[in-house]
């Protein structure tokens, strides 16, 4: 029988912690941390005061992957990243009513014009016929045709599911309704705008009395959050600023 190594079974117990309480259709979204990389960083929120459901980490430079934090303190409160190659990170930080983002769209001046927005706009609505609400938070940009586009999104579907990929045994749809959170990548095309790349950030079920959109904050101190070969204390924020 072969044995693994000892930092091998570490890594296993590591994300086994890290992802074992999670629905896997979360699960398989997120990016498995590298024990080879010593790099990550910690800290606390101080406000909202209140308990954080989910917080992940979103490499500037490739935001096709996307790291779940660990999520610890006594009113869960706390968090900490480990296993980060070095880079830069913007942070997403989800609450059951509110959502907190520093993910940078664009690192260019944002020049998208009215009649842009209006296309984006369009194209978005037409996408994923399942989720009926299609909210843009935020969208960032250059105009011209071929240049690229942003968007942070909320989607929504305010009805029961007979469309479902998780369901138990004799179970074909759900009271409940579906929410998620989109980073979408668009182009000019030159006819239009088209959709590039859709990255869910966090699906989830929620109860019909929490229908409502959560409410969105764009936070500056989540963005650009550098990691090098070491844990990093971010020690206390107030990201309601």
């Amino acid at each position: 029988m072969r044995l693994l190594p000892s930092f091998c079974l570490l890594a296993i117990v590591s994300i086994s912690a890290l992802f074992g309480n999670e629905p896997p259709e979360r699960t398989r979204l997120y990016t498995t941390p590298d024990p080879a990389c010593a790099g990550g960083f910690k800290g606390r929120i101080t406000e909202p005061a209140k308990s954080i459901e989910q917080i992940l980490a979103i490499p500037s430079a490739s935001q096709e992957k996307v790291y779940m934090g660990a999520i610890t303190g006594s009113t869960r409160n706390e968090f900490q990243f480990t296993g980060l190659p070095p880079g830069k990170y913007d942070l997403a930080v989800i609450y059951d009513d509110a959502f907190f983002d520093g993910v940078t769209l664009s690192k260019e001046e944002n020049t998208l014009t009215e009649e842009d927005l209006k296309k984006i706009e369009e194209t978005l609505l037409k996408s994923e016929p399942f989720y009926p609400k299609k909210i843009i938070n935020r969208v960032e940009g250059q105009t011209g045709r071929g240049s690229p586009a942003a968007l942070i999104c909320t989607f929504m579907r305010e009805k029961k599911s007979d469309l479902m990929a998780e369901y138990k045994p004799g179970e074909f749809f759900r009271e409940d309704f579906k929410r998620t959170y989109k980073l979408f990548t668009f182009k000019d095309v030159g006819v239009g705008w088209q959709v590039v790349r859709a990255r869910d950030l966090y699906p989830t079920w929620v109860k019909p009395v929490l229908v409502a959109p959560p409410k969105y904050t764009f936070t500056k101190s989540l963005s650009g959050i550098r990691v090098t070969d070491e844990l990093k204390d971010l020690g206390d924020l107030d990201i309601t600023k």
